[in-house]
């Protein structure tokens, strides 16, 4: 009987020694199959990643070949690229069902289109929608149920992001105001701390709109300044009465502000 038992429990040893190696040697994969898949539903455009490479025992990982689509609406072309995302993790932190701590972010020259329409800019319209996933408006029954956790049964793991910054950044700006014309002007530096820090962790979808919402803010300001520049005397004259009913708070309207 005692022997029965022994070799019951070394199965089940190689069995979980098996799953923990699978998940290991899986675990890029999984972590970009989560983002694509996540993040599409999130910004109702696709998301696509290259690669991914984390390393559990170090805790610092790289995630290359971002790209955000455009959402329905507006041009062909992607809303954000980015060559390459570098993260530092907490180790100690991911065991357990407490916060994931992670203390270190990086995103390094990041190319951002700031494409304005009838109704806003692209940026605006990807925020909104990962706003309403993370349930921060209207839709919050519709993001519940499309969420990780609620398609896995599990909570979600909670996380904290210590330090985060997007530096060297370029914004390429479009209106139907400069027909044919695109303005590249450089994304001001953005720097944000304790993300979640305060609520003891947020879900990735709330970190994320709170991310997207300083971006959103730093190209729309760099990419309106950029339109308004380039917008001369002569070339409002010629859009006549039209542009003249479009004054004031209509007017910065047409920028997405």
């Amino acid at each position: 009987m005692l022997k029965k038992i022994a070799i019951g429990f070394a199965v089940l040893l190689v069995l979980i020694a098996g799953g923990v190696w699978y998940l290991f040697s899986n675990l890029d994969s999984f972590v970009k199959s989560a983002i694509q898949t996540y993040g599409s539903q999130a910004t109702q455009s696709t998301v696509s990643v290259g690669s991914v490479d984390i390393s559990l025992t170090t805790g610092r990982g790289v995630i290359s070949g971002i790209t955000v689509g455009n959402p329905a609406g507006f041009g062909a072309g992607n809303a954000v690229s980015v060559g390459s995302i570098t993260v530092q993790i907490d180790p100690s932190s991911v065991p357990g069902n407490g916060p994931i701590v992670i203390k270190l972010v990086n995103i390094s020259q990041p190319n951002v289109n700031y494409e304005v329409g009838q109704g806003g800019s692209n940026l605006q319209t990807i925020q909104h929608n990962v706003q309403a996933y993370a349930g921060g408006s209207g839709s919050s029954n519709q993001a519940a149920a499309a969420s990780p956790s609620a398609s896995s049964g599990s909570p979600q793991r909670k996380e904290i992001i210590s330090d985060l910054t997007i530096d060297e950044g370029l914004v390429t700006a479009s209106s139907p105001l400069l027909p044919g014309k695109q303005l590249k002007v450089a994304l001001p530096s953005i720097h944000l701390t304790n993300l979640g820090q305060s609520s003891g962790g947020a879900s990735a979808a709330q970190i994320g709109s709170q991310i997207l919402s300083a971006i959103t803010a730093k190209a729309t300001q760099a990419g309106s300044a950029a339109i308004t520049k380039n917008l001369s005397g002569a070339a409002l004259k010629g859009l006549g009465g039209a542009a003249g009913g479009v004054g004031g708070g209509a007017f910065k309207g047409l920028f997405g502000g």
